[in-house]
């Protein structure tokens, strides 16, 4: 069984309000997905209808993508797919082929297949460890993710090697998200604010005609504090950074979780922290990864092609808006 180290950190994006007429807020907070997820109204019937429905359709979707869950479907995909045919809920199947078209379009940068990786490092768990070259060049083989199939017509998953493994870890907050989102307009929320451990979802507009402000989390201020901010509407704002999860290794060496699948080591590009904005949370999360890895020249060519705006904190602490 996998033990989780559960670390309280500030939110990566915090909401800042700012308007001359006070107007009542209802925020419920949970812990999921090892982190805090926070969901802000401004009606008391929202409150009590809309935001229970809400958590409830996160720990639903969120025990679906659980790999370490003996009852996700992620994690029988992982047990059994080198086997056989796994069949998957359709949501679940949209969900990883997703993610490995996203595979396919980052050339692995992104990498639905990164389990084995994860596995071997441990980050984020009491058991996090530096692994030996060795350990890491037989890891990457099985971070192959050419080598899943999926079939379409029965939804079913298949691994061509044995002891590969998927992780959604990268895309699975940005998903429920969407999927939240999705889930209180249709209830009839016009505003709001989901935040799933840092990855923010701001609906509607904050007043009319005034668009949201996030503050994106200084990596230097434990315990909250902005190095910028940027102005949304009805759109998600995903941070990743090197400060979320890490261990230091005997000889002081940090070790962060964001792993560069093309090495097998934590990413050494000149970003600490890039912030994607979005209307579509998944995209936000995985270019996120995708930008983190490749870095600051590189990061302005993705969000042209696919149309996204970021905000990039690198290792010099300059700021850049694409």
């Amino acid at each position: 069984m996998r033990k989780i180290k559960l670390v309280f950190l500030p939110f990566l994006a915090l909401i800042l309000f700012s308007s001359c007429i006070a107007e009542r807020a209802y925020t419920e907070n949970e812990i999921l997905m090892d982190t805090v997820n926070a969901i802000t109204v401004y009606s008391k019937e929202e409150y009590e209808n809309i935001v229970p429905a809400a958590f409830d359709l996160i720990r639903e979707k969120s025990n679906l993508v659980d790999r370490y869950s003996s009852s996700s479907e992620i994690f029988i995909v992982n047990e059994n797919a080198s086997s056989f045919p796994v069949e998957v809920s359709s949501d679940v199947f949209n969900l990883i082929s997703f993610a490995l078209d996203m595979s396919y379009e980052t050339d692995g940068v992104f990498n639905i297949a990164i389990g084995p990786l994860v596995d071997l490092w441990k980050i984020g768990t009491d058991e996090a460890r530096l692994p030996g070259p060795e350990e890491i060049e037989e890891a990457l083989l099985l971070c192959d993710y050419k080598s899943i199939v999926l079939d379409e017509v029965n939804h079913t998953v298949s691994f061509l090697k044995k002891g590969m493994s998927i992780d959604l870890g990268a895309v699975a907050k940005g998903w429920i998200a969407n999927e939240v989102v999705s889930l209180m307009k249709e209830m009839g929320c016009e505003k709001a604010i989901v935040n799933l451990g840092g990855n923010v979802y701001v609906i509607g507009e904050k007043e009319e005609g005034k668009s949201w402000t996030v503050g994106l989390q200084n990596p230097d201020l434990e315990f909250g504090g902005s190095y910028a901010t940027v102005d949304v509407s009805d759109s998600s704002v995903v941070t990743s950074g090197a400060y979320e999860r890490f261990f230091t290794a005997e000889d002081g060496t940090r070790y962060h979780h964001i792993l560069d699948p093309r090495t097998g080591y934590p990413s050494s590009s000149d970003i600490q922290s890039v912030s994607i904005i979005s209307a579509d949370s998944a995209l936000a999360d995985a270019l996120s990864t995708t930008c983190f890895i490749l870095g600051v020249d590189a990061a302005a060519e993705i969000c042209e092609r696919w149309g996204v705006s970021a905000v990039l904190l690198t290792l010099d602490n300059d700021i850049i808006r694409l």
